[in-house]
């Protein structure tokens, strides 16, 4: 816990940076004329347009000067500070804008221009504001003109609403300065745009990234962009395809494993790395069936009462919200599938396949026979049938006059490839109408890959390749069962690196992931409660790589008596820091292992709890580099 405590202090004091502030000051020129400051920073009118600056210097004072064209002459300043010939402007660090205005006549007038300012936002007529020389112009406001001396310079500053950021000029205005400055030579207009900054969202791999209203699959660009509200902060999560695993993030403001936080402070993009698996399909099928006397609606889907667009292919990452609607006296009861409880609106993320069941009550109860017959390694889902991997024929009780979406799912190493019956097509979902007893036929093609007959095995060992900034790493592997299985990587028996995902039955790959540090590692995959292990060595390692000796020095083994049992206390220490492992045998058999990272230094680790006996405890520590040291006890416990 200490730990924990010492590092939120960590973070306490580096947030704690002191903010500078400033003075702007904004000079707008009526008529032909020039404003500069003693130190020839600003230089602003007759065709000099650097009008606004921002000062720092507590307590300091800076002068601005106004010179006339020839032909015209200085009338005076207006604006918060100024008057007589000069104006002195205060620093007082407000950081805000401090508007003066320079005036210059001439005779005979040379008449008006007019500058035209329009502000973009969002249809509710939120977005922001730009101010200048009698401009005052908010988004959504009709009428935002002003006329001014022709030869005037006049400089406009966008301000945008809370959420909203400011994406850029367009008329006689361009770039994405916080400021525009023109010369009203003619008459002038000047667009300025607000927006909610867009997060994007790349997937690399066969992963999914969702939160922040994106849902975001590799191989697919819909659901990767979202409108998010500026300053607020977006936290996304990367869930790697089975047989895959996440690897790596770039764009975030800041990472937590398979977590990016992301700061709203402009557009951002993000990118999640995965590897390994296979790349995750561009669309997904969704089916619909419905029982009763209603339909279903959304994402393409139309089914039921006369609807047969029961079944659709979205792409992947695709939000879908589907709308059930009782027909005349009826009423909707539940959805079932992929879909859950009894609201008439159901939303998905297609994220994989999808089966959907809509129920309505009410009318008539009469039934009729769905039969589904399958052959081949694949599975057929819909309505009330779930049929095939091993079971080749199933008949279902489907409400008379309801509508039934079916789809085909190969197995691993198999094809769909067709219909039969009620069905046609090589596509893998299909309608039934079930106005009568129906029949239908699949047939998928291929054979599955043999399940091992290990629950866990290794498939060689790791393959490790060089990059520019450390490692990649592969391990390869087979399962007899599908399961959520977790990796690790430890070097000097601490966590360098660790991830989790589904590996499917059958042959599995995790990798390549990245490893910065060069040295002698264990990887570690446990799935179902069994373990593999793998070492392997990234970069140089053994004797001759270490820079510093490596040694062990045993002391003594501390036994107290804990009622049944004895306590059982090892102390040593050690040159570096290294993985240890102890291994308590009794006899031959191995009673007890412990696994435990070791620092430089003594070293006593918790307790063992050993019945009376006669024990043998062996250590065997490894360091970063893969030196081995030894140490060994002998135990008589009465």
């Amino acid at each position: 816990m200490s730990v924990v405590v010492l590092a939120a202090l960590a973070l306490g004091v580096g947030g704690a940076v002191g903010q500078s502030t400033t003075t702007t000051v904004r000079i707008q020129i009526i008529g032909k004329g020039t404003v500069k400051d003693g130190g020839s920073v600003m230089s602003c009118g007759n065709g000099a347009t650097t009008c606004r600056i921002s000062y720092s210097g507590s307590g300091t004072t800076v002068t601005f000067t106004a010179t006339a064209a020839d032909g015209w002459t200085f009338a005076g300043w207006s604006g918060d500070d100024c008057s007589g010939l000069t104006c002195d402007v205060d620093l007082d660090l407000d950081d805000e804008d401090h508007e003066e205005i320079a005036t210059f006549t001439t005779s005979p007038d040379p008449g008006p221009k007019t500058l035209t300012v329009k502000s973009n936002g969002d249809a509710e007529g939120d977005g922001g504001n730009i101010a200048g020389e009698d401009i005052d112009c908010d988004t959504g406001d009709a009428d935002c003109t002003t006329q001014v001396t022709a030869g005037s310079t006049l400089t406009m500053v966008e301000t945008p609403d809370t959420g909203f950021v400011f994406t850029g000029w367009s008329g006689d205005c361009s770039g994405t300065s916080r400021s525009c400055t023109l010369v009203m030579n003619d008459n002038k207009s000047a667009t300025g745009t607000f927006r909610k900054p867009r997060l994007t969202v790349t997937v690399t791999g066969n992963g999914t990234v969702t939160g922040g209203g994106i849902a975001c699959t590799g191989g697919s660009s819909s659901g990767c962009t979202a409108d998010v509200e500026a300053g607020s902060d977006v936290t996304l999560t990367a869930t790697p395809g089975s047989g895959g695993s996440f690897t790596s993030w770039s764009g975030c403001t800041s990472t937590s494993g398979a977590t990016c936080t992301v700061t709203m402070s402009a557009d951002r993009t993000v990118t999640a790395n995965f590897s390994g698996g296979s790349v995750g399909p561009a669309t997904f099928p969704l089916s619909v069936s419905v029982t009763g006397n209603g339909t279903v609606t959304g994402g393409g889907i139309n089914c039921g009462e006369g609807g047969t667009a029961c079944s659709a292919n979205l792409a992947a990452g695709t939000n879908v919200t589907l709308t059930a609607t009782p027909n005349g006296s009826e009423t909707f009861t539940a959805w079932g599938g992929a879909c859950s409880g009894s609201s008439r609106t159901c939303s998905l993320t297609m994220s994989a396949a999808r089966n959907v069941t809509a129920t309505f009550s009410g009318g008539s109860t009469a039934t009729v026979d769905l039969t589904v017959v399958v052959t081949g390694h694949g599975t057929v889902t819909g309505g009330a049938i779930t049929c095939g991997n091993g079971k080749t024929t199933c008949r279902a009780k489907e409400r008379e006059n309801s509508t039934v979406g079916l789809t085909a799912s190969p197995a691993a190493g198999s094809r769909f490839t067709g219909w039969g019956g009620a069905c046609s097509g090589t596509s893998p979902t299909c309608t039934v109408e079930m106005d009568e007893a129906k029949r239908v036929t699949a047939a998928f093609a291929g054979s599955r890959a043999p399940a091992s007959t290990a629950a866990l095995s290794k498939i060689g060992t790791p393959v490790v390749s060089r990059t520019a900034v450390g490692y990649q790493v592969t391990l390869r592997f087979r399962s007899a069962d599908r399961g959520r299985a977790r990796v690790v990587a430890l070097r000097a028996g601490r966590l360098e690196t660790a991830l989790a995902f589904t590996a499917a039955a059958g042959v599995a790959k995790v990798g390549p992931f990245p490893l910065v540090k060069s040295g002698f590692y264990t990887f570690e995959v446990v799935l179902g409660g069994h373990t593999l292990r793998w070492t392997a060595c990234l970069g140089r390692c053994g004797e001759r790589a270490g820079s510093s000796p490596f040694m062990l020095t045993r002391g003594p083994a501390a036994a107290s008596d804990a009622g049944a049992s004895w306590s059982l206390t090892l102390h040593f220490r050690s040159t570096q820091p290294a993985g240890a492992d102890v291994r308590v045998y009794r006899g031959n058999r191995l009673a007890r292992e412990l696994r435990f990272p070791i620092g430089a230094g003594p070293a006593a680790p918790n307790a063992l709890l050993l019945s009376p006996g006669t024990y043998r405890i062996r250590l065997v520590a490894t360091d970063a580099v893969g030196r081995v040291r030894t140490l060994t006890w002998y135990a008589l416990l009465p």
